[in-house]
């Protein structure tokens, strides 16, 4: 049911990009398993698009699809004018903020996010939650750089593990924080306040994108936000 979710998902935020995109243009790619089913449909009907060039999040996604799809240089882009992406947790209660970067291209994921002028987030059905952010994937990845990670990680102050025998696809270090956070703050005040530790790449809350795209088990409903 979930892959059906996905797909569902997908080949809706393909048809959404198909509406939008009238000139040429940059399309930042995401990462994850929905994101794959994504970029399998944009390879098939890449001619019904204007002419694009594309940026990876992933590593993974790069490889797949290097030899068929055009791509920049990776330092070669100021802005996008679409990002497409999955997401871990989407927050019903909390301001549609949502958890990314649990399959470890995070830094590059929130990069390609702020840099995007238009954003369309794909998730299934399950991936949306109420309550605390934190409430369904019961973590919130952090990207560490690997020199000093003790160091970085006393400063933290919140329980979590250590990602073993895992690399982010920037060669940093993933350490999973529980979730929900205990405490007054909010968790976005929280990773603010976590990303300014040295040591600390990035945080994986992210704001809310322009529009959601939640797949069904036989339909795709549109969210803006």
């Amino acid at each position: 049911m979930h892959n059906e979710m996905k797909q569902r998902a997908a080949e809706k935020a393909f048809e959404i990009l198909l509406q939008k995109a009238k000139d040429p243009f940059k399309l930042g790619l995401g990462s994850g398993s929905t994101s794959e089913i994504f970029l399998k449909i944009l390879i098939k009907r890449q001619k019904e698009l204007p002419p694009f060039e594309c940026i990876a999040s992933s590593i993974k996604i790069y490889e797949m699809s290097a030899d068929v799809l055009p791509y920049m240089k990776e330092d070669a882009f100021e802005t996008l004018d679409f990002y497409i992406d999955g997401a871990d947790e989407v927050s019903l209660d909390h301001n549609f903020h949502m958890i990314k970067g649990g399959g470890g291209c995070l830094t590059r994921e929130k990069i390609l996010f702020n840099s995007a002028n238009y954003r369309i987030i794909m998730v299934d059905l399950t991936k949306l939650h109420r309550g605390p952010i934190g409430s369904g994937f019961k973590k919130i990845p952090i990207e560490v750089l690997p020199f000093g990670l003790r160091s970085t990680l006393r400063q933290v102050h919140y329980k979590g593990t250590i990602r073993r025998n895992f690399t982010t696809d920037q060669g940093a270090v993933l350490f999973d924080m529980d979730a929900p956070l205990p405490g007054q703050k909010s968790t976005p005040e929280v990773c603010s306040d976590l990303s300014k530790i040295p040591g600390v790449i990035e945080v994986g809350v992210f704001p809310p994108p322009q529009l959601f795209v939640v797949g069904k088990q036989d339909s795709a409903e549109v969210i803006h936000v």
